[in-house]
């Protein structure tokens, strides 16, 4: 641990702050990504790279592509498939239904924080 933190709450200060490129660089020190944070990171990824430039999400999301949890490998490829479309609040709104089926309530809050912030920047 460092002067500021584990890489966990350097990563979470990261994404609270919304800083993409540190956010993402702390997260390839973590062993794992909680699914909740992978979410925000790859929402936090979709709103900086507007032009839906996401293949090192695609490519690597730390964390991800080793899980043995199955649903959460399954969550999280519908949510990269949504990020680079223009029909994304609708998958999001899809992928936090699916969520909430399968009692994931902190994923559900990060999704339904992403939308709610997109409706109050209208």
């Amino acid at each position: 641990m460092t002067s500021q933190g584990t890489a966990y709450s350097q990563f979470k200060r990261a994404l609270d702050r919304r800083n993409f490129m540190l956010a993402w660089t702390m997260a390839a020190e973590l062993a794992k990504v909680p699914l909740a944070d992978g979410l925000e990171l790859l929402l936090l990824a979709r709103d900086v790279e507007r032009r839906g430039s996401i293949g090192p999400c695609r490519a690597g999301m730390p964390g991800f592509a080793s899980s043995s949890n199955s649903r959460a490998r399954e969550l999280v490829l519908a949510a990269l498939n949504a990020l680079p479309g223009p029909g994304v609040r609708s998958a999001v709104q899809s992928l936090a239904a699916a969520c909430e089926t399968h009692g994931l309530g902190r994923e559900v809050q990060v999704l339904e924080a992403w939308i709610a912030a997109r409706a109050a920047a209208r």
